[in-house]
């Protein structure tokens, strides 16, 4: 009852300007002493009226003391109520020209749009979505990205949605968002980028994004001779690629081939490594999406073109080379067509094995992630295990003389990142059919697993858990490491991740 009695006697308060900034310290105070769960039921979205108020100054502190107070409140009223009576105070919001106060309208929009309720509200506020596209043009960049992520949002939750900001009409934002395109070429790639975001949701929204012809304008660039331009298309359009609905206009618009060419002339083209690494991935995705055999039916030689990148001494080409043949080796089908290359994918997964005991920290942490995905058991074709288990252990063999030791190696490593993914690789290595037993050939596995005193980082304690937990559970588990060793596994994994035994003292008296 006090609460109720002392938040309504602050907003009153509030509505003397004179005492206004004393009554901000005080609410301030105020709700960050009090639960939220006790103001939820005293708030109402009417209640921030005079908050919102309290904005139209320059004064600083003011301001800042407003926007904490709000950022506590805002998220505990109904999104309904807020769209329904503070409208026209978040419309003031996204105009006002402190930075923080535009963040804190744009943030309450994605408040607003994360209930069903909230978001058909919204729809029927086109003035309000037209302020946060005139918000994609500005120059401040944390404003701009926070517009651009709202909006791409917002289109993307309903195609009522994504047809008030994109379909022909008097209510439409289409004509908004193509005025804000003319600004310059930074702010048309803003819109690139929500356009893109929204046509990944469905083929319904591919056609509706098709129609204002935003999607026509960003290959047009991509087809140009300007390579900073085809720089960020390419990754834009790698994006577009993940969206399996969105691959016959890839082919039908030229923008395969455009892709297929520019992978052609990157052993020539000196400012290829500048766009490669987009090309890569637009691959990579199409093979995520549509399968390998999709791309190497496009593209003969797409393996090739990423084993020799695996070699490249520039980072980037490296670093994406490696994380697509982890996409396309995930699946029975992209194990089989990698392996079906020979000598080539043999020496691309040695210098991977090579890059993940002697790259630097970031290399080495992705070609340890791309090693699991490359060993990792496929499950939708378990009549051709024989064959998987062919093909990973032939990988496996690559990482080194003493596969296992090698691994265990990456789990001593100073850095959190790389221990926790030589975990993670180990985990891997003991799902597969052939793991435990090439595990079980090494004897100091079971000690440097069971010792807890190796790891003082909970994501470390984690991950070795999580290895004891998969040996502990496998069928063949017993019969492999001998019934003492599998009770020791089994009650490791009964302690839990976080088990710490306890140390007796005694205590002895001074004589």
């Amino acid at each position: 009852m006090a609460s109720v009695q002392s938040i309504t006697r602050l907003m009153e308060k509030l509505s003397i300007s004179s005492e206004r900034p004393q009554t901000l310290v005080e609410m301030k105070s105020f709700v960050t002493s009090v639960p939220s769960s006790t103001l939820k039921n005293v708030v109402k979205a009417n209640d921030l009226l005079a908050l919102f108020e309290c904005i139209n100054t320059e004064n600083k502190e003011q301001i800042e003391n407003t926007c904490f107070i709000l950022s506590i409140l805002l998220p505990i009223v109904d999104p309904f109520e807020i769209i329904t009576y503070l409208s026209a105070s978040l419309q003031v919001g996204l105009e006002h020209p402190n930075q923080e106060v535009k963040l804190l309208a744009l943030k309450e929009l994605n408040h607003i749009i994360s209930t069903p309720e909230g978001a058909r509200a919204l729809c029927e506020s086109p003035e309000i979505v037209k302020l946060v596209i005139k918000l994609v043009a500005e120059d401040e960049e944390l404003i701009a990205l926070a517009a651009v992520r709202f909006l791409s949002d917002y289109g993307s939750i309903s195609p009522m949605a994504a047809r008030m900001m994109l379909a022909e009409g008097t209510d439409s934002n289409l004509n908004d968002l193509k005025e804000a395109m003319q600004k310059n070429s930074v702010v048309r790639y803003r819109v690139y980028e929500i356009i893109c975001d929204i046509q990944s949701q469905s083929e319904e929204m591919l056609n509706l994004c098709l129609d204002t012809g935003i999607i026509a304008d960003l290959v047009k660039e991509l087809l140009g001779d300007d390579v900073l331009s085809m720089v960020t298309c390419c990754a834009m359009l790698a994006n577009m690629a993940s969206s399996q609905h969105s691959f016959n206009y890839l082919v039908q618009s030229g923008v395969v081939s455009k892709m297929t060419e520019l992978l052609k002339d990157s052993q020539e083209n000196p400012l290829s490594s500048l766009y490669i690494p987009g090309v890569i991935r637009f691959f990579g995705n199409l093979c995520l999406y549509n399968g390998p055999k999709v791309v190497v039916d496009i593209y003969p030689v797409f393996c090739h073109i990423l084993f020799d990148l695996i070699k490249s001494s520039e980072q980037s080409k490296k670093l994406v080379a490696m994380e697509t043949i982890g996409v396309v080796g995930e699946s029975f089908e992209g194990k089989s067509l990698l392996y079906d290359q020979g000598k080539r994918c043999t020496e691309a997964v040695k210098e991977i094995c090579h890059v993940m005991c002697h790259g630097s920290e970031d290399l080495r942490f992705r070609a340890v992630r791309t090693m699991r995905q490359l060993l990792t058991p496929s499950k939708e074709n378990e009549d051709q295990t024989d064959q998987i288990n062919d093909i990973t252990v032939s990988w496996f063999q690559q990482i080194s003389l003493d596969p296992v030791d090698t691994i265990i190696g990456l789990c001593k490593q100073p850095f959190t990142d790389i221990r926790c993914s030589g975990f993670r690789l180990l985990q891997t290595v003991a799902e597969c059919n052939w793991g435990l037993p090439a595990l079980v050939e090494v004897p100091t596995l079971t000690e440097f697993l069971l010792d807890r005193s190796t790891e003082t980082e909970k994501p470390c304690k984690e991950a070795k858990f999580d290895v004891v937990k998969t040996i502990a559970m496998a069928p063949s588990s017993a019969s492999i490491f001998g019934n003492q060793n599998y009770l020791r596994f089994r009650h490791f994994v009964n302690e839990g991740p976080f088990y710490v035994e306890a140390s007796l003292s005694v205590a002895i008296e001074d004589a």
